[in-house]
């Protein structure tokens, strides 16, 4: 619909095809929500070498992402409160996006965190009665719990030596099992639980209205079957999958079966991946996910309906948070799309490089974070601490 947006004060206060006051016309260009990722990995602190908050909301923000939750692996991890008030103090004025801090989920109560974060690989969730006793007494908080569903006894700490190798470390019967254990246990639970980084069709269609889920960007794209120019680039955790496996992954995603797209923006500098079997696993995507899918958009592989359900209404809705929507009321966060303006993936991240660089994508021509204008003309022109945080 062709329609003038009003904005006061941060947020949207009038949608109508017609309203006085100061304007600006984007004659026949897509004005949409912009994106929320609910799953990235700044670095900051402890490893600001490979990221820091003022690079990756940079990088975000021009890529039509305003608003991003940061997981609490740091150095050192946000189990405590004093940790969390610390990270704050050190990215507040970095920040040049909207964000979120999750806390891990066996550190202490912070009520301005956006939700708790457990990984199921860690040595305290080895019994079935320790994962219930977390869900139930993070519940108690009233905050999401994102959960990394692979079972601990199921991984493999040996060595690998090619992606091949590290998915069989890490086979899809880690995930699949985490995933059936969870949802039986949540059951009795009932917590608001959010599955991360979900790789597998069959995880989809267990969890599929049960509870959230999210699926990344190089899970859909990416198999270990797929010849890179540097196999480390590709090792991830959970791994990448068969090209097998990957095709039944998308075909749910293109089919509108996957709840939220998140990008687990993992970044490490090249010369930290050089040699496989040493080589930490994640890889950069905040700066991919949306150009990428909006060039989808363009080639018919999806609905612009169904992008803006995964990464924009979703993750609002499931995480508390006033923006995703083009609503009176909502934050006005919005980006600007000229699907005629095709380009290639930049490295926009710290860490140099990005799996995705030279792919066809789109990016936004404009983005507005809460009515001001952060990217223009496709470069950035807001400030470092221009973020607010989530809460």
């Amino acid at each position: 619909m062709k329609a003038c947006i009003g904005i006061e004060d941060g947020r949207i206060v009038e949608i109508k095809k017609n309203i006085h006051g100061r304007k600006t016309d984007y004659g026949d260009a897509v004005i949409m929500p912009a994106g929320i990722d609910v799953h990235v990995h700044f670095r900051e602190p402890g490893y600001e070498h490979k990221e820091d908050f003022f690079t990756g909301t940079k990088a975000a923000a021009l890529a039509g992402i305003t608003c991003v939750l940061d997981m609490p692996n740091n150095k050192p991890a946000i189990t405590t409160r004093d940790n969390f008030i610390e990270k704050v103090r050190k990215i507040k004025y970095k920040a040049c996006v909207d964000y979120g801090l999750y806390m891990k989920g066996d550190g202490e109560e912070v009520a301005d965190c956006i939700g708790y974060k457990i990984f199921l690989y860690d040595e305290i969730f080895c019994t079935t009665k320790k994962i219930e006793e977390v869900l139930k007494e993070l519940k108690k908080r009233g905050k999401p719990i994102a959960v990394h569903a692979e079972i601990a006894e199921c991984i493999q700490r040996r060595k690998a030596r090619n992606l091949k190798e590290h998915e069989r470390n890490r086979g899809m019967q880690c995930e699949l099992k985490a995933v059936e254990k969870l949802l039986k246990i949540n059951e009795k639970v009932n917590a608001k639980l959010h599955i991360c980084h979900v790789t597998s069709s069959k995880s989809v269609e267990m969890l599929n209205g049960k509870t959230s889920f999210g699926v990344t960007l190089h899970h859909l794209l990416f198999s270990y079957e797929k010849k890179l120019r540097h196999e480390a680039m590709g090792k991830v955790n959970p791994p990448l999958r068969s090209e097998e496996e990957r095709k039944k992954l998308y075909k749910k995603f293109i089919v509108g079966k996957i709840p939220i797209l998140e990008s687990d923006h993992a970044p490490h500098l090249m010369k930290e991946k050089e040699k496989f079997e040493d080589a930490p696993s994640g890889m950069p995507g905040v700066d991919a996910l949306f150009p990428i899918m909006l060039y989808m958009v363009k080639k018919g592989k999806i609905s612009l309906d169904l992008l803006y359900t995964m990464i924009c209404e979703n993750p609002a809705e499931f995480f508390g948070i006033n923006k995703g929507n083009i609503k009176i009321g909502k934050d006005a966060d919005l980006i600007v799309i000229d699907f005629g303006n095709e380009g290639k993936i930049r490295a926009l991240s710290k860490c140099g490089w990005s799996l995705y660089e030279g792919m066809p994508c789109i990016y936004p021509s404009e983005v507005y974070l809460r009515g001001e204008k952060i990217v223009e003309n496709g470069e950035f022109v807001g400030s470092s601490g221009m973020g607010r945080m989530i809460k």
